[in-house]
């Protein structure tokens, strides 16, 4: 993961981190809610359809962006996204 603090991205206030519903599919993969990946790229000016045929850098960004705010906010630990930390 890029460990990037100049990263920013408008988030949707009435959703959380969780309601990204992030959960491993095997060692090599992992799903989310992807509607809302939808709505932040909605949020940010991207295209979601681009996004869809390379979703691994949004995605990536999203996910650390998001998560970093989680914790700052008193949020509790993920365990995806902190083995996602440990394997980067």
């Amino acid at each position: 993961m890029q460990n990037d603090t100049r990263l920013s991205l408008k988030l949707p206030e009435e959703h959380i981190f969780e309601d990204l519903k992030l959960r491993r599919c095997d060692d090599a993969a992992i799903d989310l809610d992807m509607d809302l990946v939808k709505k932040i790229c909605l949020l940010n000016g991207l295209d979601f359809d681009k996004v869809l045929t390379n979703p691994g850098p949004v995605v990536s960004t999203i996910l650390t962006v998001w998560y970093k705010s989680h914790l700052a906010e008193g949020g509790s630990p993920d365990p995806v996204m902190e083995q996602l930390k440990q394997s980067h």
